[in-house]
């Protein structure tokens, strides 16, 4: 039985990409002329021919969204993901997850492949080494409505839901020094993501206006992850001067470090204070209780999903960004 062509078929012999075809194939988006003359006379000699249902479909609005994240498993993505399906599915609409892995390459191909499943509008957290925006332009090309939330590229022209995370590390840091501290570290990740640049630069700045040294030591990266914690306070514990007071870029960093502090009989927080990123209902569960600086993720939800709504109902892009304070929830760790 002779199996059907499709219009990746159609992209392999060419050596190009599905949606460049798509496009030629449909008139539409930015493909040169002779490139749509080869790929249709390609098309005819496969005898490649059009779904017309699939193609009723994608003149039509879907009712459903698609979330793209960078990793499912920190608490902060699975979060967000949650309670935006929750509001996606009050208004009528269903949603699909994307997860990119912190891969670029892997997000674009999530990118281009949301354009064949016609979703409605995309709301997207890019990954740590995601700085153009180039590969969402496909989205932008194909009326798709899109918002950045927490983590954008550098430069973009989309909407945006953003935390204002030189603040959270700023109030962090003072939070630690009105208590006392005087030498206060800080825990990273080797990510290189505008928003742990913004909490590096938050740290430093709470330094300096409270006329504290900033010592290079005290600022370790690595991991993203509770035993990444644990390693780099036994690190920071081990220089001849010690640390009074550890900020974590992440609460699971921050349990991490407790957990270390603790086995070490380092009393927290008259010893050690310590505070985290996201308020992880995992916070709770240590003992003391990990203070944290909260990102409202319901107030991202909102925001996000409202800018998109506005571009669907609409039927066009736009720009806008919206700054998220962040607020301290002070628990026994400080």
């Amino acid at each position: 039985m002779k199996s059907t062509v499709t219009i990746k078929d159609v992209a392999r012999e060419l050596g190009i990409h599905h949606v460049t075809v798509s496009r030629a194939l449909r008139d539409t988006g930015s493909v040169k002329e002779e490139t749509k003359v080869l790929i249709k006379q390609k098309a005819n000699e496969l005898g490649y021919k059009p779904n017309r249902l699939a193609q009723n479909f994608r003149n039509k609005r879907s009712n459903v969204l698609a979330v793209v994240v960078p990793d499912l498993r920190p608490y902060f993505f699975a979060k967000f993901v949650s309670d935006f399906m929750e509001t996606a599915k009050d208004a009528g609409y269903t949603v699909m997850i994307f997860q990119s892995g912190e891969k670029p390459g892997l997000e674009k191909d999530i990118i281009d492949s949301l354009i064949g499943y016609r979703v409605a509008g995309v709301v997207a957290s890019v990954t740590k080494d995601t700085v153009q925006a180039s590969h969402f332009e496909v989205l932008k090309e194909e009326n798709i409505p899109y918002v950045f939330f927490d983590r954008a590229p550098k430069e973009t022209l989309a909407s945006q839901v953003l935390v204002n995370n030189f603040q959270g590390a700023y109030e962090a840091v003072t939070a630690m020094i009105n208590s006392g501290k005087r030498r206060i570290a800080y825990i990273s990740t080797h990510y290189k993501h505008q928003i742990f640049r913004d909490r590096l630069e938050g740290y430093k700045q709470a330094l300096q206006d409270n006329d504290l040294p900033s010592d290079d030591e005290l600022v370790v990266e690595g991991g993203f992850f509770m035993k990444d914690g644990f390693a780099h306070a036994e690190r920071l514990m081990n220089l001849e001067e010690k640390p009074d007071g550890i900020l974590a870029v992440r609460d699971e960093i921050g349990i991490g470090v407790i957990k270390f502090l603790k086995k070490k009989g380092i009393q927290v927080p008259n010893d050690v204070a310590v505070i985290g990123f996201d308020n992880d209902p995992m916070g709770i569960a240590c003992e003391p209780e990990l203070t944290t600086v909260q990102q409202s993720i319901p107030l991202m939800v909102a925001s996000s999903f409202e800018l998109l709504l506005v571009q669907i109902n609409n039927g066009s892009l736009n720009f806008e960004k919206k700054i998220i304070e962040p607020k301290i929830i002070y628990r026994g760790s400080v």
